[in-house]
């Protein structure tokens, strides 16, 4: 997946040149309503490899309560929450594991604080794969057994994301000869369909925004090739521009904008509510998404564990959807944006929520009193709710 003179990951290249506006309208008329209707944007060679659960086509919300809460008139949530296995990684790894099954790997494996480990295995399970996931010590313990549910071999290790789990990782794909699923994959582009997806049901137009949580960067990397496709095609005349929506705990990339780089120096990653987005060395696909971020005349914003949880709370509470912590960072940094007067309040802005509350429901801190049961009369339940 490397190039053997310099080490940069390659890029898989797919031919478009002869699709027409006739193509996009059969795209977009198509019965099947997973990413694969846009097959043809896809590095899969037959049809009859795609591994595919569904995912795709999900929910453009305009969240008007939220909206006026954060004084954005035009605010959307791209609630991928409702994915398979409930996050965006259900783009990625549908695609990546189609190539696995075309060139014949047995074993897929990948290392991850969660979300990964559970979407690689439930692909490689409807694929017929068997898969191994290494998740350091500490992840949430409903990510580990939704990755044990779909026959995953789970390894808990206990070490440093970013140094030891990924030094072992990286020995172990090669002793084992497994077929790897991390961004350094470059057949996992499935997130480009983020772009395809949004100027379709944005009726062949597209958002002034589209702010994305952002670890190691391959959504923000994919979104902006998928956009440049249409326009290199003539199906759009123009692209949103790119916010990365990082936990201050681990802002690589808000760092490298700070500071003007050409590519993203590590930072050794905190302890954050939004251990899906914990990754300090993007080193995959830092440099590409970085250069993503300033082609679109985009920036990256980083946030406090305090501006997640608020905007977790917001989403659910004015918007109707339960969103884990790194998902929501999406919503904290638009807040933030406004409020610096980076968007304006009549720009069109998408938050892409890209992972379900329920993979992290520890971070919802809950009063033990209100799990205390009451007696059965109508006194106990006046005096409950007028404690609450």
């Amino acid at each position: 997946f490397r190039c053997a003179a310099c080490g940069t990951i390659l890029e898989v290249k797919v031919s478009i040149g002869h699709l027409t506006c006739a193509d996009f309208a059969r795209m977009r008329q198509s019965h099947d309503r997973s990413i694969w209707r846009w097959f043809d944007f896809f590095p899969v060679e037959n049809r009859a490899s795609i591994v595919s659960l569904g995912e795709g086509d999900t929910p453009l919300i305009h969240a008007k309560r939220l909206g006026e809460k954060l004084g954005l008139g035009n605010l959307y949530l791209k609630n991928d929450t409702v994915l398979p296995t409930g996050s965006l990684k259900d783009r990625s790894n549908s695609v990546g594991i189609s190539v696995a099954k075309e060139l014949g790997f047995a074993t897929t494996a990948v290392m991850s604080t969660g979300n990964a480990a559970a979407s690689v295995a439930a692909y490689s399970a409807a694929a017929g794969l068997q898969s191994v996931v290494l998740v350091p010590k500490g992840t949430a313990p409903s990510k580990i057994i939704q990755a044990r549910a779909y026959g995953a071999a789970v390894i808990v290790v206990d070490g440093d994301f970013d140094n030891e789990v990924s030094v072992l990782y990286k020995a172990a794909v090669q002793e084992f000869g497994w077929y790897d699923c991390l961004s350094s994959n470059p057949y996992r582009v499935g997130k480009k369909s983020y772009a395809y997806e949004l100027v379709d049901q944005f009726n062949g137009c597209f958002p002034d925004w589209v702010i994305h949580p952002t670890a190691g960067g391959t959504g923000i990397f994919c979104m902006w090739q998928g956009f440049q496709e249409f326009v290199s095609l003539g199906w759009i005349d123009g692209a949103p521009k790119l916010a990365a929506a990082q936990s201050a705990a681990a802002a690589p990339f808000v760092m490298a904008m700070e500071k003007g780089l050409e590519n993203v120096e590590p930072v050794i990653a905190q302890e954050t509510v939004a251990e899906s987005i914990q990754v300090g060395n993007p080193a995959a696909l830092g440099w590409r998404a970085l250069a993503a971020l300033r082609e679109s005349n985009g920036t990256a914003v980083a946030l406090s564990d305090g501006e997640i949880l608020d905007a977790q709370s917001l989403t659910a509470r004015l918007a109707g959807i339960f969103a884990e912590p790194a998902a929501a960072t999406s919503v904290a940094a638009a807040g933030k944006m406004r409020a610096a007067g980076l968007i304006n309040p009549d720009d069109v802005v998408v938050c892409n929520l890209t992972g379900h509350g329920l993979k992290q429901p520890e971070a919802i801190q809950v009063a033990e009193k209100e799990f205390a049961p009451i007696a059965p009369t109508l006194a106990a339940l006046r005096e409950r709710i007028a404690s609450l």
